[in-house]
């Protein structure tokens, strides 16, 4: 590779995941940085996945439908936490909306592969992350409209580490903002540069504690010390 910006970087992560790998490309335009949703896509899925559902939502509610399901859906994720619905759904007057569907143990339900199939993965590059100020994360990637992780990328060409990210996530990054609320938005954050990637689940301040999220620089052998083993893609985290 002879680009060396974090652009660049974060270009060719979003190549990999947009032209190879079946996600989308999120918009700060559907950004609720507030709320920290994509709530179009979250209707988006929910039409698509559930339309009985959202036909008799729609006769009850009207206009007002969309808005009202954000709010229960905002609101459940902070009384029982993210993991809880993308695994169960959420409530909204005596109904369960699904959030997520997962692969089945086998692949013997046709119904239930091709509800799997219509999960809608997204990515999107420099999205807004402080209600307050014009802050933004590098990555964020999303599930049906709900953030699960985020990622701040570095190039040591341009000076920078990992470290630097993980120095970002804990003295620039606002804990309290709610893309950053520890189970209830996402789920995991990323440090990465070109060589290593290290990872947290909760942001606290200079408190916050990374772990790497590497292979090992000899991954499956006896002697296997840290860091990544060179990619064909010119980055040693190219497994990312």
């Amino acid at each position: 590779m002879t680009q060396t910006t974090e652009m660049a970087f974060e270009a060719y992560i979003e190549h990999v995941l947009l032209d190879r790998s079946g996600w989308h490309r999120g918009t700060n335009r559907d950004w609720d940085k507030a709320r920290a949703i994509f709530a179009p896509e979250v209707v988006a899925f929910i039409q698509d996945t559930q339309p009985t559902l959202w036909e008799q939502m729609a006769t009850l509610h009207g206009a007002e439908l969309e808005s009202k399901l954000i709010a229960a859906l905002c609101k459940e994720l902070a009384r029982k936490g993210m993991l809880h619905v993308l695994r169960h759904g959420f409530k909204f007057y005596g109904k369960s909306f699904r959030m997520a569907y997962f692969r089945p143990a086998h692949g013997l339900n046709p119904e239930i592969l091709e509800l799997y199939a219509r999960n809608r993965l997204t990515v999107a590059r420099q999205a807004p992350c402080h209600p307050g100020d014009d802050s933004t994360v590098d990555l964020l990637f999303a599930g049906n409209g709900l953030p699960v992780a985020t990622c701040e990328l570095k190039n040591p060409n341009t000076h920078q580490t990992w470290r630097d990210a993980v120095r970002q996530y804990k003295q620039d990054r606002d804990q309290r903002a709610s893309l950053f609320g520890f189970k209830t938005r996402a789920l995991v954050h990323f440090a990465a540069d070109p060589d290593e990637v290290h990872m947290t689940t909760r942001l606290q301040g200079d408190k916050t504690f990374f772990l790497p999220f590497n292979c090992g620089s000899h991954p499956g052998q006896i002697t296997c010390g840290a860091g990544n083993p060179p990619h064909p893609s010119g980055y040693r985290t190219g497994y990312f």
